[in-house]
């Protein structure tokens, strides 16, 4: 694969942005607008937590549905689920109704998440699975960098129900751009697998074209083959479930409400004199920004260098000094140093951990242990922004910035530790 995204990459990557849409807005204005929405400011923890939580069951079920049907019917039902929830949340009214659309939309991004790296996995080899999930995860990036500024500055302008109203549609759109340009990659669907090289194990016999042969040899062979997962999957999830936890969980669902204290705890001039929708917003798809960026170089870099663990043991070192400056720093600095380096370290163990697993994860059971590996980083961004509101209620949210970076401490010393990957250096790319 050339370093250009193919185009299956680039509709994965639009449909999966416009299904975050809702979602992303959510995150954005939630925390000072959740009287328009019609909650507590009690209820923001569950809410913006709830559709992960869903996740820990829809990962795994969604992974097996890939393998078993194949990959584009499952990610086209993740993406009406999402037009359907999105819509719900513009119609909600009050606690229960909107999480009724959250928890649809759990189910919604086990699909959309799963599907997407597992069809991305398909279509590369080790030579360029780096590059190419950190060209994914910078191009979904790049297409929620401008949700997410548009929450903030829509809802100050026109209000929270009509920003959703204009989402709904958009949504739609990424539905229709999915149902256009994702192929089928899986032979499970009926398409042709598009990863070679793969053999049947000892005591399985390789059923005719469209005959499922069940048998205790291949629940042997599948078995054997689940406990030779490589060790460092361990130490790969460990980092995973870290990283979510404190950026995508922490980080995500309490930076509205931080900068909402500090702006009250401080003089408003300079970037704190920006109402706080808006500046949440700015500073969200500023981080998005360097996430989008940071991915594919990261992704590269682990290709060329073929050390994996290198990439991830940096990216956490990001976020754990970002943390820092967070739980340390005046807000006036700590604010945007922290979420820039919190970014930066998301986007480098993103796109290393991804291949990593992909790297790790048999052919055959790939949607399988995707799924799995969802789940993890779900309970870890599941669990963030209710320990993150905790703390915060309890205590300040620097606390949760503090836990958040003793956590990343201990997933660095595991990366440092682990065993460097079996697989030789890669040689540079051109461009």
């Amino acid at each position: 694969m050339t370093p250009r995204p193919r185009p299956l990459v680039v509709a994965l990557a639009v449909a999966a942005s416009a299904a975050l849409l809702g979602d992303q807005m959510l995150y954005t204005v939630l925390p000072s607008q959740h009287a328009a929405a019609g909650i507590a400011a009690g209820a923001l923890g569950v809410m913006l937590s709830v559709h992960r939580f869903i996740r820990l069951a829809a990962n795994p079920l969604g992974g097996a549905l890939y393998d078993r049907v194949g990959r584009r019917r499952p990610f086209l039902l993740g993406m009406t689920l999402a037009v359907v929830s999105t819509t719900g949340y513009a119609l909600a009214t009050g606690f229960w109704t909107l999480l009724v659309a959250r928890l649809a939309w759990g189910i919604a991004w086990a699909l959309i998440s799963v599907g997407g790296l597992t069809i991305v996995l398909d279509v590369t080899t080790t030579e360029d699975r780096g590059r190419t999930v950190g060209y994914f995860h910078g191009l979904v990036g790049l297409g929620t960098i401008v949700g997410l500024l548009a929450s903030g500055i829509l809802t100050d302008l026109v209000g929270y129900r009509a920003t959703l109203t204009i989402y709904a549609p958009l949504t739609a759109a990424g539905w229709l751009v999915a149902a256009i340009g994702v192929r089928e990659t899986s032979s499970a669907g009926g398409g042709r697998a598009t990863t070679s090289g793969t053999q049947a194990g000892p005591g399985v016999v390789r059923p005719a074209a469209g005959v499922r042969v069940v048998s205790a040899a291949r629940v042997a062979a599948l078995t054997a083959l689940v406990r030779a997962v490589d060790a460092r999957l361990l130490v790969l999830v460990l980092a995973s479930f870290v990283s979510f936890f404190a950026n995508q969980g922490v980080l995500m669902a309490t930076l509205g409400a931080y900068v909402k204290d500090a702006q009250a705890g401080h003089a408003a001039v300079g970037f704190l004199a920006i109402p706080a929708a808006s500046l949440t917003g700015m500073l969200l798809g500023g981080r998005r920004g360097v996430t989008m960026l940071a991915a594919p170089v990261a992704g590269y870099v682990s290709d060329v260098t073929g050390d994996r663990r290198l990439v991830a043991a940096a990216g956490a070192l990001a976020s754990l000094l970002g943390f820092a400056a967070l739980a340390l720093a005046p807000p006036a600095l700590g604010i945007p140093l922290g979420v820039a380096l919190c970014a930066l370290g998301e986007g480098a163990l993103g796109a290393s951990l991804s291949a990593w697993a992909g790297d790790l994860a048999p052919e055959r059971l790939r949607g399988v242990l995707m799924g799995w590996f969802a789940t993890i980083n779900d309970l870890g961004g599941a669990t963030g922004p209710l320990v993150g509101y905790a703390l915060g209620t309890a205590f300040g949210f620097r606390s949760a910035y503090a836990l958040a970076l003793a956590l990343l401490g201990v997933a660095l010393c595991a990366l440092a530790v682990a065993a460097p990957p079996a697989a030789p250096r890669r040689r540079a790319l051109a461009s």
